[in-house]
């Protein structure tokens, strides 16, 4: 078989859709794989095994239709079986007609099913922190209906010989091995892609200010006098911090030291994403004109962070087009302040730069199981105690509290083994990944303030912890408990909850903000013994519960484009009593059921009442 994939795009766009080669490969490891791209972008495509050839469109084929019929009588030699157009414009279109494959796939327009045998529909809203893009990209394997584990992270590849070009580089310019590398990528790909000089200069500082670090920045020759301004615009100090000639004289090169750096900080663009196959964390800054959700790829809010004015200042791009936004964009950065998200990126320095030097890190010793016990709040003054009891075999305890208005803060401070931190609330997901950020050891033990561990529990966790070989994360079944009665029945009966995992294999997915979900890489477990779930103290707490995240939930639904029906309005709630109380056997539960599952049939009501109201809001 012989298979062409057409991606004529710059670096970004080329290296993100090698994943469809990645795959191809691997669900037939016979098939000869092309991949036709532009000269210009064959350096992050070097090494790549699941390419056999490349098929070059250069700049002779664009200034002549000539060169360009030659190149496409070329490629109808090789007689493909199939092709996959990523590109989709009218350059690919022609060689996919001349191509004569038998089967042809790309994105769904109104008039491709006559040049197509398959065709699918672009996603319009991710449905994963992957980002639209890969999502995207992934979906034109979708008519192949492959049977594989999709690959879904592009990788860059280097050479021995490259790996010890940029180590002696380091070494020359004298950087100090045992101290982190930032890289900061100062220019964006346009000047309309790049944040304002004096504000990258301020970020600069702050990261030179409070991290001891090395610090590169990311330019080519011809960018060096607006480099040299952002390099004149830090503070003395900082220059001290900043390597400034230590740059790659050509593509390789860069990703060559790139892949000596620690993590990369800055303007949207090539490098970033290059940082990205190199799996380094990243904090990218988005021009206003450019739709974020497109490229924010591999969102944590840890590893992966991004910005953009439109998370901060909506207003700004109501009843906007793009072009109309394109137009003000020097306005708009200059409204981009870093101290917008100064919170975010502390989150993402403190993660990933901890401000402990690479020879500090590895001489910490974790004291009994390498375990952190993870806490978030708001007034939770009658269980705070209780919960940091029951943490007490853990090597930290950590709160991260919501500006309580009660005495939890207080309370907690007066234990000499808890660290406590105040973090405005902006949804569970970004609270309990910044509470994830903050510990320092690999496995994370996370408990809501109202649950409890029995001692053959906290046994069992011990031993999970010191077990060589794990699992990345464990389930615990829960016994729920209201107004102090067990609920036997009730959708109860079998709930489990991910709460112990390894801190490098797992992270909150962000597009989940109201019963959060833990993303895990690698096999999941089940611990034998139950957490006990006080949650339902009284029925005026509990209903305000449920119309809390009836009303987080409507952001949720608003996020995924969904629409408040007729159906989702009565029927679900509707649905959802039956279902608690007679298919899950609420009934049996007593008074304490009928409350269970009136009360969450409420929440739904409550979740689409409030998307209507956004809906007609906006």
């Amino acid at each position: 078989m012989k298979i062409l994939v057409i991606q004529q795009k710059m670096i970004g766009d080329v290296l993100l859709s090698t994943i469809l080669c990645d795959n191809l490969r691997i669900a037939y490891p016979n098939a000869t794989i092309d991949y036709m791209v532009y000269e210009s972008t064959i350096a992050v495509l070097q090494g790549n095994k699941s390419i056999d050839n490349l098929i070059l469109f250069e700049d002779k084929h664009k200034k002549s239709n000539w060169e360009f019929l030659k190149l496409l009588l070329a490629i109808r030699k090789n007689k493909y079986d199939m092709v996959i157009d990523a590109y989709a414009k009218i350059e690919s279109y022609l060689t996919v007609l001349f191509s004569g494959a038998n089967q042809k796939i790309s994105f769904s327009k109104n008039w491709q099913k006559i040049l197509f045998t398959d065709v699918v529909d672009k996603i319009k809203i991710p449905k994963s922190n992957l980002g639209l893009i890969i999502e995207q990209r992934l979906s034109l394997l979708n008519p192949l209906n492959l049977k594989i584990d999709l690959k879904t992270f592009p990788k860059l590849y280097l050479t021995s010989e490259e790996v010890n070009f940029a180590k002696s580089l380091f070494k020359i310019n004298n950087l100090d091995s045992t101290k982190k590398t930032v890289m900061v990528s100062i220019i964006g790909s346009s000047l309309e892609k790049t944040y304002p000089s004096k504000f990258i200069s301020e970020i600069i500082d702050r990261i030179a200010n409070n991290y001891d670090v090395n610090m590169l920045f990311n330019y080519i020759p011809n960018q060096i006098e607006l480099a040299r301004t952002i390099y004149n615009n830090c503070q003395k100090e900082t220059q001290t911090k900043i390597f400034f000639d230590v740059i790659g004289k050509n593509l390789r090169e860069f990703i060559a030291i790139m892949n000596e750096c620690d993590l990369i900080i800055g303007n949207d663009g090539g490098a970033i994403n290059m940082a990205k196959a190199l799996d380094k964390p990243s904090f990218t800054i988005f021009s206003p004109w450019i739709d974020k959700k497109g490229w924010a790829t591999f969102e944590d809010g840890i590893t992966h962070v991004s910005v953009h004015l439109n998370d901060y200042k909506p207003d700004f791009f109501t009843y906007k087009t793009k072009k109309e936004i394109k137009k003000k964009h020097l306005s708009l950065y200059n409204e981009f302040n870093p101290n917008l998200f100064q919170k975010k990126l502390d989150v993402f320095l403190n993660h990933n730069l901890l401000n402990i030097s690479r020879a500090k890190k590895t001489e910490i010793q974790y004291k009994k199981y390498s375990l952190s016990g993870l806490v978030i709040t708001y007034n939770e003054e009658h269980n705070i105690e209780k919960v940091i009891e029951d943490l007490d075999f853990a090597d930290e305890i950590i709160i991260v509290d919501s500006f309580s208005t009660d005495n939890t803060v207080k309370i907690a401070q007066s234990y000499k083994n808890v660290k406590v931190y105040q973090y405005p609330f902006e949804n569970y997901a970004a609270q309990r990944n910044y509470a994830i950020s903050l510990s320092l050891n690999p496995w994370i033990l996370f408990l809501d303030a109202d649950e409890r561990l029995t001692p053959a529990l906290k046994e069992e966790i011990i031993q999970t912890v010191l077990e060589k070989k794990s699992h990345s994360a464990y389930y615990f079944f829960r016994i729920s408990m209201f107004k102090n009665t067990k609920l036997n029945f009730s959708g109860r009966q079998t709930e489990k909850i991910l709460r112990l995992f390894k801190k490098e294999n797992a992270y909150y997915d962000l597009q989940k903000t109201v019963h959060e979900k833990l993303i895990i890489s690698g096999t999941i477990g089940t611990l034998k013994h139950k957490l006990i779930h006080f949650s339902y103290s009284n029925y005026s707490s509990y209903k305000q519960k449920m119309i809390r995240y009836g009303f987080l939930k409507a952001g949720d639904e608003l996020l995924k484009g969904t629409n408040p029906t007729v159906f989702n309005l009565y029927i679900r709630p509707i649905y959802q009593f039956i279902y608690l109380y007679i298919i899950r056997l609420g009934v049996l539960d007593g008074k304490n059921g009928l409350i269970i599952s009136y009360l969450n049939a409420l929440s739904i009501y409550v979740r689409f009442r409030e998307l209507k109201k956004m809906k007609l809001k906006n």
